[in-house]
């Protein structure tokens, strides 16, 4: 009963945990990713919304993980593609659409970390490592945009980091579909449990 994810006996599944030993990572949605991602990153928007409301009633920690394209902390000099990244925060500024939709921050306010833009991964700062770990989170529920960046690269630091890693897939979009599709099927599943957000509700509440 490895692969069960709602295996309560096993450390490495996310239905050991109790909710307070759980968070849900919200990746990247901001407004200028979702427009650059395509439309089914509208579709994964909605699902965020519906998951967050669902993880805050049973007590799971919310957090949001997003650039920084305030331009208070430059892209490293030494990335590939310095001028373009440089180009994307003053883009993001003038269009002012670094910030999230409004539906993802409705009622009482969640934790938020930002990191640099060239860091793909969410959890890559150490202040959100140290975060998780103060607060005694085990098991890392993760959704965003887009699957081939910050969710691929999230999901594999995480499981090195010793975190349980179960990834939504309704809540997660790429601008290339068949990227999205492959990674779930063939990638993410590596080391990270994979399912829909109406599985892992239905799942999760089946051991609590």
């Amino acid at each position: 009963m490895a692969s069960t994810p709602f295996n309560t006996s096993l450390l490495g599944t996310p239905g050991h945990y109790r909710p307070q030993q759980t968070a849900l990572l919200l990746l990247d949605y901001s407004h200028f990713i979702i427009n650059n991602t395509g439309a089914k990153a509208h579709s994964a928007v909605k699902v965020a919304t519906s998951m967050r409301a669902w993880a805050r009633s049973h007590g799971i920690e919310v957090i949001h993980c997003l650039i920084d394209f305030s331009g208070d902390t430059d892209p490293l000099h030494t990335y590939k593609d310095l001028s373009r990244l440089q180009g994307l925060i003053a883009r993001v500024q003038t269009s002012e659409s670094g910030s999230e939709p409004a539906e993802l921050l409705e009622g009482a306010a969640d934790k938020t970390f930002y990191r640099r833009l060239g860091n793909i991964s969410a959890i890559h700062p150490a202040d959100v490592k140290q975060y998780l770990r103060g607060k005694g989170i085990k098991s890392l529920v993760i959704m965003g945009l887009s699957t081939s960046g910050c969710v691929l690269r999230t999901s594999f630091e995480a499981a090195e980091e010793g975190f349980v890693v179960t990834i939504i897939s309704d809540g997660c979009a790429d601008r290339d579909q068949d990227v999205h599709e492959v990674l779930f099927s063939k990638v993410l599943q590596q080391t990270a449990f994979a399912m829909t957000a109406a599985e892992f509700q239905q799942g999760y509440e089946e051991t609590i």
